[in-house]
């Protein structure tokens, strides 16, 4: 069973401690067809939309462009099996974005993914 880690301990970015002065670092990310799906960054930027209801409040919250954003989730939507936003451009009723289920599986099941990635490079040994 992985450890249970604090929110701001946990990043995509792993790090092993050994007493010998060399450690073993790695980053992780998922790919589909040779470009990046999920990463540590794009999942922040899907939990904002999540959060904030809207890839323009999401975007601001991370001192992001809006259209890199856009262009982001779009990329992240196009490589998935099915959608992991879904978004209403504004007009006189407003816009808006939210995860589907799919999407807030992908976060869940990429978050499950860096704990186990953080616990195998704590324990590896060189």
């Amino acid at each position: 069973m992985p450890k249970v880690r604090k929110e701001n301990e946990r990043n995509a970015l792993a790090a092993s401690r050994q007493s010998n002065g060399l450690q073993i670092k790695g980053r992780l990310w998922v790919e589909s067809e040779g470009k990046t799906y999920l990463s540590w960054g794009r999942i922040v930027l899907l939990q904002r939309v999540e959060e904030h209801g809207s890839v323009s409040a999401a975007a601001r919250s991370m001192k992001m462009s809006f259209s890199h954003a856009w262009h982001l989730i779009e990329d992240m939507n196009a490589l998935a099996p099915e959608p992991l936003v879904e978004k209403q451009v504004g007009g006189r009723r407003g816009g808006g974005a939210w995860l589907t289920d799919a999407g807030k599986q992908a976060v869940q099941d990429f978050l499950r993914l860096v704990d186990r990635f953080q616990d195998w490079v704590e324990q590896e040994r060189i």
